[in-house]
C-alpha cells in the first residue's frame, strides 16, 4: 500500500492515504466511475465497435502508466524497480470519460521490498504471466510487458490466448514455451535475473 501511494501518474489509480486505525489497515484511493477493461472489451466486441484505434489507445495508456512505475526512483535517486506482476484486463480500468488507469498494485514488487513471496505461491493471473514468473523466478519490468503483449493479442484477436485450457495445461505450455496452436515461441528473450 505504501508503494502504491508513491505512484502519481494519470494512467495509474491514485492512492491518497495509507494507514491503520483500530488495528485495521486501510488505503484511500481515487474514486473511478467506469468499468474494468474486460467488461469494456466484451461490450465493444459484442456491439461491433471494437477498433484498432481503441485497442492501441488503451494499450498505449497502460504502457505509459507502467513505464512511470518502472522508472520511478527512490528519494535518494536509486531505481525502485517496481514490477506490477498482475497486469490483466481486470486490473486496467476505463472511466466513463475515457481515462485508462492501471489499478491494483497490491502485489507489486520493488527492488528494496522487505517481503518475500513464499515458495510455491504464484502472484498474479497465470494467463498473463511470462514463463519466468509462472516458475517462481525473479522477474523485472519485462513481466509486465509480457502481460501487455497478451492484452494486445487478446484485444486484436477478440478472444483469450489460453481459451479452453486449464491452469495445469497453461503451466505446462509456459514451461515448455509452446503457445496455443502448438508452436514454440521466442517471445521471451531469455531468463530474467
Amino acid at each position: 500500500a505504501r508503494l502504491a501511494a508513491r505512484l502519481n501518474h494519470p494512467n495509474i489509480v491514485q492512492s491518497y492515504e495509507v494507514g491503520e486505525e483500530n488495528g485495521r489497515q486501510f488505503i484511500v484511493m481515487e474514486y473511478l466511475e467506469g468499468q474494468p477493461l474486460h467488461r469494456v472489451w466484451n461490450k465493444l466486441q459484442s456491439s461491433g465497435k471494437m477498433t484498432i484505434d481503441v485497442n492501441l489507445q488503451v494499450i498505449s495508456d497502460v504502457l505509459a502508466g507502467l513505464d512511470y512505475a518502472h522508472e520511478l526512483a527512490n528519494f535518494n535517486g536509486s531505481a525502485l524497480n517496481i514490477v506490477h506482476r498482475d497486469v490483466s484486463p481486470h486490473n486496467v480500468f476505463v472511466t466513463y470519460t475515457g481515462d485508462v488507469k492501471v489499478v491494483d498494485f497490491g502485489i507489486a514488487k520493488a527492488a528494496d521490498s522487505s517481503t518475500q513471496t513464499r515458495v510455491g505461491t504464484l502472484k498474479g493471473k497465470l494467463t498473463y504471466m511470462p514463463p519466468e514468473q509462472a516458475m517462481g523466478e525473479k522477474v523485472d519490468r519485462r513481466a509486465d510487458l509480457f502481460a501487455v503483449g497478451v492484452l494486445l493479442w487478446e484485444s486484436s484477436a477478440g478472444r483469450r490466448l489460453w481459451q479452453g485450457m486449464n491452469d495445469g495445461a497453461i503451466m505446462r505450455a509456459l514451461m515448455s514455451a509452446v503457445w496455443p496452436g502448438g508452436k514454440p515461441t521466442t517471445m521471451c528473450t531469455g531468463r530474467v535475473g
